[in-house]
């Protein structure tokens, strides 16, 4: 292979631009950008201002670094819902357009990109920034690529100019703020099959929560998606259903449920199903009454147990005797400094007081 060689003439700001098409000349990179204001009252597909942009280093280096600095990697996983699940249960316009600007021709991103735009217009109405910048960026990632959704509200910037001849401050029009705390954002990506697309992550971070339908246009009426299970919200979910399950249980059911919480979190697989944790610490006889807690549409369904945020919510067992005494232990203390007789009537605790004190009620 023939060394490229860089005229030493040349200044920094070519350089950088020789750099950039040698690094970018090989893979497929799309930017796209449009002004986008709240359209949701007119009755016709508005026309979307704004279309392909060049590359250039600066603005592919400032979209590079917004995906790490954002953490939009580790936000809400969301599922894209299909259209009209009766005629056609698996297609979402947005994800034909999301495959299309990734993978088909130049002249079929660009008009995925101007639908796009026209169709996130008609989600807003008077609620949403007046004018926000829509940005669309499509890369290669490993050996798939994907998009990235960025929308910026158009703000206020001042410049002071000073000299001389004295001081001037000038207000900047059509600038958008990358840092607002309105800003949204939505990554996609994958294969082109029918696969491909269908899960990515979203931000949609406001200073304003008191009105939940203003958010809504981005997750419901533009991208047609809805929340998926996280781990935190599925682990959430299942000490739940544990805790229901061990309340409304005794005997030897109640003890290998006890089992089952504390093995879970040191297990090493991560990926659970409630069925499967069901088969792996219940005895058959005792798997129905714990699935039938759990609503049929997700007992199948794989989720990621969270183990600190599982042990934090079940960290003490806590016991109340028929005297009016409550004990709230730690786990690993049961048949240590906890004993229980194996009929389950009664309790022994031993142990050196550390602190006394007087309370309205018992410890929670």
């Amino acid at each position: 292979m023939t060394k490229r060689v860089i005229p030493e003439q040349y200044d920094a700001s070519t350089l950088k631009e020789l750099r950039f098409s040698q690094r970018f000349s090989i893979i497929m990179h799309r930017l796209f950008a449009f002004q986008v204001s709240p359209k949701r009252t007119l009755s016709h597909v508005p026309e979307a201002q704004g279309g392909p942009i060049r590359t250039n280093p600066d603005v592919l280096e400032l979209f590079e670094k917004l995906i790490p600095s954002s953490k939009i990697e580790t936000q809400s996983i969301v599922h894209l819902r299909s259209d009209d699940f009766q005629t056609e249960p698996f297609r979402n316009e947005i994800r034909d357009h999301f495959l299309e600007i990734c993978y088909g021709s130049d002249q079929q991103a660009a008009r995925c990109a101007s639908e796009i735009a026209a169709k996130l217009s008609l989600a807003m109405d008077q609620r949403s920034s007046k004018h926000s910048l829509l940005v669309i960026d499509a890369h290669e990632l490993n050996k798939h690529r994907r998009i990235a959704l960025w929308l910026f509200p158009k703000d206020d910037v001042f410049r002071l100019e000073t000299t001389r001849q004295g001081n001037q401050l000038w207000l900047l029009d059509d600038v958008f703020s990358k840092s607002s705390t309105w800003r949204k954002a939505a990554i996609f990506s994958g294969p082109n099959n029918a696969q491909g697309f269908r899960t990515g992550r979203v931000i949609d971070i406001q200073s304003r929560k008191t009105d939940e339908r203003a958010a809504d246009f981005w997750l419901r009426l533009f991208l047609n998606a809805i929340y998926a299970m996280d781990s935190k919200n599925s682990t959430y979910q299942l000490v739940s259903h544990l805790k229901d399950a061990f309340e409304s249980s005794s005997g030897a059911q109640r003890d290998q449920l006890f089992a089952a919480m504390v093995a879970l979190p040191r297990a090493p697989e991560k990926n659970w199903t409630y069925s499967r944790i069901a088969q792996q610490y219940l005895d058959p006889a005792y798997q129905d009454s714990f699935l039938n807690l759990i609503p049929d549409t997700v007992r199948e369904s794989a989720f990621e147990l969270d183990s600190e945020l599982f042990v934090a919510k079940l960290k003490f067992r806590v016991f109340e005797t028929n005297e009016g005494v409550w004990i709230s232990c730690p786990p690993e203390q049961i048949g240590k400094s906890v004993s229980l007789d194996p009929r389950r009537s009664n309790i022994i605790v031993q142990g050196s007081i550390k602190n006394e004190t007087l309370r309205a009620r018992h410890v929670q």
